[in-house]
């Protein structure tokens, strides 16, 4: 099975630029790669940070973008999406009954949980930070339990990871301390989860946590500096990317599109001694 990964578009109302580059036009030529690439492709999933400022009309281009790839489509929340305005712009995509954005998605290759890290409404905290909690972990662990009855393999995708990274500046924001704890503690007990897919940070970072292999990419918008020194995060104008994700019983294989590279191509036959 083929699985496209996106995260971070960022898009802003349309014509703005962030960063010094246009977020809608680096989606657009992600959609069109994808379109001409991945055809193919099962499902596609976007962890969250959809907009940069939550902005309706960023929504609405969001949508009209999405409207063009030719698989389906499953967005996620990010801290900097405003969860209203998403679900304003995409009233057919689930919640649960807390009103997150939360599902599950059946494919050829397991189950697919969507998972919603972003601070709650009535909530007090840090903006930027991920939260999971009391709620949500029960609702999780309903899924897993269903999922664990049907004999089905599990795939997690959620916008904040539940671990550091090693980047000061992203691991301040991350899922927080006491979340970050019942989540591990949680997902300990299962041993049906292939893999987990995150976004936010804007790097490409791939490993293991308490035994399960995770990955993240490249954002379609703005990048972050590999600085593991600064506290404070700095962007950069490295290649964006998406994530192409092939699903076997045996091995999940995760590639990294750097869909804007136009440079040269060239054929090794043609090189002689």
């Amino acid at each position: 099975m083929k699985l496209i990964h996106l995260t971070d578009t960022h898009l802003t109302t349309p014509g703005r630029t962030l960063y010094g580059i246009d977020p809608l036009a680096r989606l657009n030529a992600a959609v069109a790669h994808i379109a001409q690439q991945h055809a193919d492709a099962e499902i596609c999933v976007i962890t969250g940070d959809l907009t940069h400022w939550g902005e309706p009309a960023a929504y609405v281009s969001l949508r009209e973008v999405l409207q063009r790839l030719p698989m389906p489509v499953l967005p996620l929340i990010g801290n900097h999406d405003s969860r209203a305005a998403f679900c304003a712009a995409f009233p057919d995509v689930p919640r649960d009954a807390s009103g997150f954005v939360q599902l599950t998605h059946d494919t050829s290759a397991g189950r697919l949980i969507l998972l919603d890290t972003v601070l709650g409404d009535a909530a007090p905290g840090r903006k930027s930070a991920g939260y999971f909690d009391a709620g949500r972990i029960d609702w999780l662990r309903q899924q897993l339990d269903a999922a664990q009855q049907d004999g089905v393999a599990v795939f997690l995708f959620m916008h904040h990871p539940p671990f550091g990274v090693g980047i000061p500046a992203f691991d301040d924001i991350n899922l927080v301390a006491a979340d970050a704890l019942e989540f591990g503690a949680l997902l300990r007990g299962y041993r049906h989860i292939r893999h987990l897919f995150f976004g936010h940070i804007h790097r490409p970072i791939s490993g293991s946590w308490h035994g399960i292999p995770f990955s993240t990419l490249p954002a379609t918008a703005h990048q972050s500096g590999l600085d593991f020194l600064a506290d404070t995060d700095l962007f950069t104008h490295e290649a964006p990317g998406y994530g192409v994700v092939l699903i076997q019983p045996e091995q999940v294989t995760v590639h990294i599109s750097d869909f804007l590279y136009n440079g040269p191509l060239f054929d090794p036959a043609s090189e002689r001694l």
